[in-house]
């Protein structure tokens, strides 16, 4: 899986991250596939890109592979439907981590 997020008010401000799912060794690919589980990736991806209220929100792109289908969704800060948000927010948080320890 992969994970990008980008806009919001200042510029630049880009975060991304990958995640192997498959990972049996890493915790939080585990918990992110049992997350992923419960969101209909697919219905999403029809619908993408979403598109929100403001200029200065986030953008997230999700790419995962789902069985050998590769699924991209591009979403507006401001629409991430409830199911995805705790995806989102773990994604983050690793993007973030990354790159505190990236010198």
């Amino acid at each position: 899986m992969e994970f990008w997020r980008s806009g919001g008010i200042v510029a630049g401000n880009r975060l991304e991250t990958a995640v192997d799912l498959d990972e049996p060794t890493d915790g939080q690919a585990a918990e992110l596939s049992e997350l992923l589980g419960q969101v209909d990736l697919a219905a999403l991806a029809q619908r993408s890109p979403l598109r929100g209220r403001g200029a200065d929100s986030y953008q997230y792109d999700l790419t995962v592979d789902d069985g050998g289908e590769i699924v991209h969704v591009t979403l507006d800060g401001t629409e991430v439907p409830s199911e995805l948000r705790p995806v989102i927010k773990r994604l983050e948080s690793r993007a973030i981590e990354e790159r505190r320890r990236t010198p």
